[in-house]
């Protein structure tokens, strides 16, 4: 009778490590309806001043949620960009009145799965200088 106890036990044992093992492989949340990875790819390019060609480094680049700051040589590289459409967004420091220049519009970039997108490089200007306040 011990032995069969034993048996039963041991059995019962190796059932819930297996099941726990399971529900761990599957997500972790218990639920059976783990989420699947979302899929992105990378952006890559480089910020140059239009007067100078010299680089720009410093900038925030983003799109579609992920963010970089472009190196001392000018160039970023964005990771973890959704798939799809996406919209490059560049962001100065307010201090260097950096811009895109007239005409430009939006950078669209389509981003595909595990793949990189190089973009050419990217032109910034100095920013119009706005006319001083009148006297008030």
């Amino acid at each position: 009778m011990m032995k069969h106890r034993f048996c039963v036990g041991w059995l019962l044992g190796v059932v819930v490590v297996t099941a726990a093992l399971m529900v761990a492989g599957c997500g972790g949340d218990g639920e059976g309806g783990g989420q699947q990875p979302q899929a992105t790819g990378s952006i890559t390019g480089s910020l140059v001043h239009g007067g100078t060609g010299l680089a720009l480094g410093g900038i925030n680049v983003s799109a579609g949620g992920a963010t970089a700051i472009s190196a001392a040589d000018g160039t970023f590289v964005i990771t973890g960009v959704p798939v799809g459409q996406q919209t490059l967004v560049i962001t100065p420091d307010p201090n260097r009145d950096l811009v895109l220049p007239p005409g430009l519009g939006n950078i669209v970039v389509v981003v595909n799965d595990g793949q990189n997108t190089a973009l050419a490089p990217i032109v910034l200007i100095d920013g119009p200088d706005m006319p001083p306040n009148p006297p008030s």
